[in-house]
């Protein structure tokens, strides 16, 4: 029996998706001709937040008693699950706080706090820094990957692609610490075992890549990247269970293919995104991937929180 139930995403659909946008999807003429694909992107870009982590948190805050939302939750992030826990947990009432990197994004820790979170800035190791303050202050953690019902949220993704279109032969899928491309395979592979999906990590923050090779949890002790909404420093047991049972591929992209691609599809799809979103368009452009020709390819841009100086420069 399968550890996945896609029932379990259904359920996930029904509580959260009052509260969640039903995310376009877009053909791109642009890169359709470029690449000789009939190639879509999936605008989580024009989700609430910025980015499509609002889905898993808000399904995860369904299953906390009362008396965990009267204490208060906590997570660590680089920016974008921090900003939906803060937002999401301003929406029911209840107290959040968020552990981020002292050289995290000005703008999304200023987003942050504008939705509510209670912003700890670190130079230490995020992980223990928010397992020592949870704790100490009796908080719940909301983990941004490595979580059932975190995965069965970002799942819904799956739902809507699907219910767009059947045909889709290759969906390419940004990878951080993997609940976003768990929940989107496991549900596209049950629905169509015959679909392909390939993730695709920053080199420089590959921390999957290294997990599935040595097949156990790996962390980082570096991982910069100008795709900071994949920056995962570590790897999850649960998250590398759903990568290693759905997913056909990870690949890696470059930081001057990342920007590179960020550029094109800024100017060429007159919509803003950030560096994160670009690694599955930078996957087909840099050639990381060979689809046949005339392939029906979706491209998930997963967020659109850019920080507005980086963006400036770009252009």
């Amino acid at each position: 029996m399968s550890f996945f139930d896609i029932n379990n995403v259904l359920i996930a659909k029904n509580k959260i998706h009052n509260k969640i946008n039903n995310t376009p999807v877009i053909k791109s003429f642009f890169f359709s001709k470029l690449l000789n694909y009939n190639l879509y992107l999936k605008l989580e870009s024009f989700q609430k937040t910025g980015s499509f982590k609002v889905r898993g948190v808000l399904n995860k805050l369904n299953y906390i008693s009362d008396i965990e939302k009267n204490n208060g939750v906590i997570s660590l992030s680089a920016g974008n699950h921090a900003q939906a826990l803060a937002w999401a947990s301003n929406e029911i009432g209840i107290k959040s706080k968020i552990i981020m990197p002292f050289n995290a994004s000005k703008s999304k820790i200023k987003s942050t706090k504008y939705y509510g979170g209670n912003v700890v800035l670190t130079k230490k190791n995020m992980l223990d820094e928010c397992m020592e303050i949870m704790k100490k202050e009796n908080l719940t953690l909301i983990h941004p990957f490595d979580d059932d019902h975190v995965i069965y949220g970002q799942g819904t993704i799956g739902l809507e692609i699907f219910e767009y279109s059947k045909k889709f032969e290759y969906v390419i899928v940004g990878v951080g610490g993997g609940g976003l491309i768990s929940g989107i395979s496991a549900v596209l592979k049950t629905l169509n075992p015959k679909i392909k999906i390939i993730g695709v990590e920053p080199i420089n923050s590959n921390v999957i890549s290294k997990s599935l090779i040595s097949n156990k949890p790996e962390s980082l002790s570096s991982n910069t990247t100008i795709a900071d909404g994949l920056a995962a420093p570590f790897a999850g047991n649960i998250t590398l269970k759903y990568i290693k049972k759905f997913v056909d591929r990870i690949v890696c992209v470059n930081e001057s293919e990342i920007k590179n691609s960020l550029r094109e599809v800024i100017i060429n799809e007159k919509i803003i995104i950030e560096p994160a979103s670009a690694v599955t368009i930078a996957s087909l452009v840099y050639k990381k991937i060979q689809i046949p020709k005339n392939s029906n390819v979706l491209c998930l841009m997963c967020g659109s929180n850019i920080d507005s100086k980086f963006l400036k420069e770009l252009l």
